[in-house]
């Protein structure tokens, strides 16, 4: 008959059974009881105690619970937006902290006009500039299309308010003493900084699945340089999720001038 294990044991195990998932809960309850009561049992000589698992123990259920809220969030919009409202936050607070609330309100009151025409100036370049063609095999549903461009908009009017206010938390200090200098040196900061924001969200979104808008997986190597002009050389990346994949050319060239994302079914009638 197996002797239960003590009570410290049950205790810790429960408790650390609830940072596990759900669907591990089981083999990692198995796994551990057993490990605990072997190192429990009398007739086994090792130098280790049980209590020397319990480290161990609580490291792996942790362990667990990231892996599982990274396989959940990990390169989501969602997570992207998040991450964009946090720079937001971060980049109003300075001047929240140094004006206050009345000041924050006057400023934007105040600015309105003038960063919607700067900021639609500075989108219609980074259009024109960043935005790169993505050819597809097959074409998305209705609702994917509207919130890819929906997640796009977004994105943007962030970057392009973080980057107002950071150029406005730099150049702050300064308007006491020099109003005119401050007020073009803002200007400027203001276009450099939204510039490099739409660089990276161009570049961010076509690196995402054009179905569920998550981060593709690292770019793999496909085909060796000799086939530059004879077969398909470059990187591939493909989602996680199965959606398709995004076929990058190392070369452009006449029959292949960009990049191409290619749905499940056309990848396999291509490989066929």
């Amino acid at each position: 008959m197996i002797a239960p294990l003590p009570a410290r044991d049950r205790t810790l195990l429960h408790l650390a059974l609830r940072l596990v998932p759900s669907s591990d809960r089981d083999d990692w309850t198995r796994t551990w009881l057993g490990e605990l009561w072997h190192r429990r049992h009398p007739r086994v000589h090792t130098t280790c105690s049980a209590s020397d698992l319990y480290p161990g123990l609580l490291r792996d259920a942790l362990w667990l619970r990231r892996e599982s809220l990274r396989r959940a969030v990990g390169g989501t919009a969602l997570l992207c937006i998040a991450v964009l409202g946090t720079s937001v936050l971060l980049a109003i607070a300075p001047l929240l902290w140094m004006k206050g609330l009345h000041f924050l309100l006057l400023f934007l009151a105040t600015n309105s006009l003038r960063f919607t025409c700067q900021a639609s100036l500075v989108t219609i370049v980074g259009l024109g500039t960043f935005s790169n063609h993505i050819e597809r095999t097959s074409t998305t549903g209705f609702s994917a299309q509207l919130r890819g461009h929906l997640f796009q908009a977004t994105k943007l009017v962030l970057v392009l308010v973080t980057a107002l206010f950071l150029s406005n938390d730099v150049t702050q200090p300064f308007y006491a003493g020099h109003p005119l200098v401050s007020e073009i040196l803002q200007s400027q900061l203001f276009v450099v900084l939204a510039l490099l924001g739409l660089r990276w969200s161009f570049g961010d979104s076509g690196l995402r699945c054009k179905q569920c808008l998550r981060a593709l997986a690292s770019p793999v190597r496909v085909g060796p340089p000799s086939r530059n002009f004879l077969d398909t050389n470059g990187t591939e990346l493909v989602c996680e999720s199965g959606h398709g994949l995004l076929s990058i050319p190392e070369l452009e060239t006449s029959w292949r001038s960009s990049s191409c994302w290619v749905a499940p079914k056309s990848s396999a009638r291509l490989t066929a």
